[in-house]
């Protein structure tokens, strides 16, 4: 099967409840209703992203979107919308991301990839998380032509493990891979 460069046409997802859409400026509002959550903001994983994202704007929303779409076309990584196909409103976002230390996807070495998903804390429900988490390493590996993708776990988000385990992920030792801890791996299926 010839897979098309995700860089050059940027894939779409669908599972049974969302679609999966590379961000643009027309999502800021929803987000910024996501970003501006509390719980939300308490579980993102901001490991090796520079610290805190104060989210007390839709301007600054606007700002994180400018900067995403930026390394899109930098051919670094790929920030989607998660938007809930019943009332079509975005409730969160996926990043994949070659994994620290690795400059791009398809450089010849590149096999891990890292996930991050940013979610209003109103859907982090375990059927939610396992729902996302199995499309991404059913689809996302294969596209990026990539081994594995890990993604964080910290252990008081108890149905974010729960959505990781029924995914089939399992946890990461401590600083394998990358130089942070709480981390979870899946492979191909």
């Amino acid at each position: 099967m010839i897979i098309e460069n995700p860089f050059i046409n940027c894939p779409t997802y669908e599972t049974d409840n969302f679609l999966i859409t590379k961000i643009k400026m027309e999502d800021a509002e929803d987000l910024f209703e996501v970003y501006s959550d509390l719980t939300t903001r308490k579980h993102m994983n901001n490991d090796n992203c520079g610290g805190e994202w104060p989210c007390n704007s839709l301007d600054i929303v606007q700002q994180g979107i400018k900067g995403w779409l930026q390394e899109y076309e930098d051919k670094f990584y790929i920030r989607w919308t998660i938007t809930k196909k019943s009332n079509m409103k975005s409730i969160g976002t996926f990043e994949l991301a070659p994994a620290p230390g690795i400059t791009r996807f398809f450089d010849g070495t590149c096999t891990t990839g890292i996930l991050r998903l940013d979610i209003k804390s109103e859907f982090e429900r375990e059927d939610v998380f396992a729902e996302l988490y199995r499309m991404t390493n059913t689809e996302m590996i294969e596209v990026f032509g990539i081994e594995k993708i890990i993604t964080k776990g910290n252990p008081n988000e108890k149905k974010r493990i729960k959505g990781l385990e029924s995914s089939r992920y399992k946890r990461l030792p401590d600083n394998e891979i990358i130089p942070f801890p709480n981390y979870y791996i899946s492979y191909k299926w």
